[in-house]
């Protein structure tokens, strides 16, 4: 129970990933926060896991992030760990000069406006924390390198490169890293061999580490560059 009195939300944490990490921390013994847009996915979440609180939120909408503060701040008046997992993915922006022009906005809204949102608006009461960490939930698809192509996979390198600064300017104050979980069965990905479990696993090792770890991306456990030559 390495989390115990420990305050957590975790965005998308109705389903997939963002579902396992509600799970693990919630095990750990944290007080945990599932925040999505979809009202029952978080009501099925809530029946898996009696002890989750769940918060129907779009979190790339100030206005939505604002009430997720305004109920943390009124539930526990202070966070020890932000979970930035919500994330969009659609077949239709594989190629970045395909598609509708939307696609890119609706991407760039939720997987980079939104930890954004949630990063800022939520630092204050992250502040409070005795020991306050911030884990953005990134993709080898947003790895800098010759490779690097589609919607997805823009928005996921304009994330690392958020993280990067975030981190830089909170560093002694508050830890930012980097989770890359690889390709992992989700609804995104029903194909996919991981196993969300193992990315949870990932997820409570990196908010548990020494907090003069920060800046950084992890695939899985393990620290790795940002670029790929």
């Amino acid at each position: 129970m390495q989390l115990v009195g420990k305050t957590a939300v975790v965005t998308g944490g109705s389903r997939g990933i963002g579902f396992e990490i509600c799970k693990i921390l919630l095990e750990e013994g944290a007080a945990v926060l599932a925040v999505s847009r979809d009202s029952s996915k978080l009501a099925q979440a809530l029946g898996a896991l009696p002890g989750l609180q769940i918060l129907q939120a779009d979190v790339s909408q100030a206005q939505d992030v604002d009430r997720v503060v305004e109920y943390v701040g009124n539930q526990w008046d202070k966070l020890d760990i932000l979970v930035n997992n919500a994330a969009v993915f659609s077949e239709e922006s594989r190629e970045l000069t395909d598609g509708p022009d939307e696609l890119l906005s609706i991407a760039m809204a939720v997987n980079v406006l939104g930890p954004y949102l949630c990063t800022k608006r939520m630092l204050s009461l992250l502040l409070k924390s005795d020991d306050p960490r911030v884990l953005n939930l990134g993709s080898r698809a947003g790895i800098m390198s010759p490779t690097l192509h589609g919607t997805y996979g823009v928005t996921k390198l304009a994330l690392h490169g958020m993280s990067l600064a975030v981190a830089e300017e909170l560093r002694g104050r508050v830890a930012v890293n980097v989770l890359s979980p690889g390709w992992v069965r989700t609804d995104m990905a029903p194909d996919a061999p991981g196993d969300p479990r193992t990315s949870a696993a990932a997820a409570l090792f990196l908010v548990t580490q020494p907090a003069n770890i920060t800046g950084k991306l992890f695939q899985g456990k393990e620290a790795r560059s940002w670029f790929d030559a």
